[in-house]
């Protein structure tokens, strides 16, 4: 398989539950390490931040309900196997309030990176990095796009096919 260009489908899938949100973002989670940055893009209520509780459970997370909307706080970390960063650019006006906060030292730090609302900040992202794209489907229903942007990540998409 050829790992530099960005020719692996995207793994999509629809869960039915806050709960099935969790789980799918525990899978990603165990298979993330250090530098790895994870970008989330979806609309307000779409369960970004329900899928961050997952991705710190599969990190290693030591209670899931520390985990909260970073809105507020613009950036959390969370003690986990490795470092949590968990960015909320929602109230950011661009790149530039990203770079603020240091993104560009803690991307190539030694822990994981989670952008919401990546989408507002996609100029200070680094080149390589894991896209997941949330859509409410119902209710209680999303559907979810997990993809690669550049290089790498091809064992993350996979693991959940």
């Amino acid at each position: 398989m050829n790992t530099s260009s960005n020719t692996q489908a995207p793994f999509v899938t629809t869960t039915s539950s806050e709960k099935e949100t969790v789980e799918l973002g525990c899978r990603i989670g165990k298979q993330l390490g250090p530098g790895d940055v994870v970008a989330l893009t979806g609309s307000l209520g779409s369960g970004k931040t329900t899928l961050v509780k997952g991705l710190a459970t599969g990190l290693g997370v030591g209670d899931a309900r520390e985990v909260r909307s970073a809105s507020f706080l613009l950036v959390a970390e969370y003690k986990a196997r490795i470092p949590i960063y968990h960015f909320d650019a929602y109230r950011l006006e661009g790149a530039g309030e990203m770079y603020d906060l240091g993104c560009d030292e803690i991307f190539w730090g030694d822990g994981v990176s989670v952008v919401e609302w990546a989408d507002r900040v996609e100029a200070c992202l680094p080149e390589n990095y894991l896209k997941i794209s949330m859509y409410i489907e119902g209710p209680t229903a999303r559907r979810i796009v997990v993809s690669r942007q550049g290089k790498g990540y091809d064992r993350v998409v996979s693991c959940l096919k």
